[in-house]
């Protein structure tokens, strides 16, 4: 396994498949981006469950979640916190990316500076692409234990946001909790 350039100090789960378990997360994508309710969300990247899928449906959206990223299955969006794996998270999002038309969006919570890679220039300059939802803090990816060290997140994440006939300029939104 390759070193991160920043280290946490927790040890690290495999493919770094975090669970989306803060749920401001959610909360900065359905506060900022309309989905009606009735829509039906896919987490296509839940092979063990998705905290996203979860909270989804705390608030009372239809949201499941798959176990391959591959996989076709009917969806009004997919909204997923892909596994960041090197050769992998790219395809990942260029295949639901690709679903646009069957699917009317596609979100994807990243670290915020996903979209600076050359070689994800035509992810990002795709019609497609709606553009981003900046949050405000710092998402937890792991409970904090009673007694050990406190858990100071490291990472800025945005929601990356590609619609469906969206034939404009991208947009940058911020969402803050109120």
């Amino acid at each position: 396994m390759t070193k991160p350039y920043v280290q946490s100090g927790y040890e690290r789960i495999v493919d770094d498949n975090y669970q989306t378990i803060d749920p401001r997360c959610v909360r900065a994508l359905i506060d900022t981006i309309y989905i009606s309710r009735q829509a039906r969300i896919v987490d296509c990247c839940a092979p063990n469950g998705s905290g996203i899928v979860d909270q989804l449906q705390n608030l009372s959206y239809i949201a499941y979640g798959i176990e391959d990223a591959f996989e076709y299955v009917k969806s009004d969006w997919i909204v997923s916190n892909p596994p960041y794996k090197r050769g992998i998270v790219d395809k990942i999002i260029k295949a639901q990316i690709n679903r646009l038309g069957e699917t009317t969006g596609v979100a994807m919570l990243l670290r915020n500076n996903f979209d600076f890679a050359k070689s994800r220039y035509n992810m990002f300059t795709s019609p497609f692409y709606y553009g981003q939802i900046h949050m405000l803090f710092r998402p937890i990816w792991i409970k904090p234990v009673p007694g050990e060290k406190k858990i100071e997140p490291i990472h800025n994440f945005v929601w990356h946001i590609w619609k469906a006939n969206y034939p404009v300029e991208p947009v940058v939104k911020y969402w803050r909790e109120k």
